[in-house]
């Protein structure tokens, strides 16, 4: 969504994947995305490459470690990530 925060565009994301939703809303960036939103392995592969479509890169090329994610926290962090290199591919593109 446009205007979005990335905090806020990963926790809109997670909330349609998870399967227990906390009440509390900003989620606490400490929930683990298996244990505390039960978030099965392939849905957050899907998640995690929609993401990126919705950030404008392809997750999978960009060789991140998604075996490693365990908390929102983690998921966040992964979207910074593609949202600078993001900017800095398009950066170099630009003569």
């Amino acid at each position: 969504m446009l205007g979005e925060t990335t905090e806020a565009r990963v926790e809109r994301l997670v909330l349609e994947y998870a399967q227990s939703v906390p009440s509390l809303r900003p989620l606490d960036p400490r929930l683990s995305l298996r244990d505390d939103l039960a978030i099965e392995s392939m849905s957050l592969l899907s998640l995690t490459v929609r993401l990126g479509d919705e950030l404008g890169m392809d997750v999978l090329d960009l060789g991140l470690e998604l075996g490693n994610l365990q908390t929102l926290a983690d998921l966040v962090g992964v979207a910074k990530k593609i949202s600078n290199l993001k900017s800095e591919t398009a950066n170099r593109s630009v003569p």
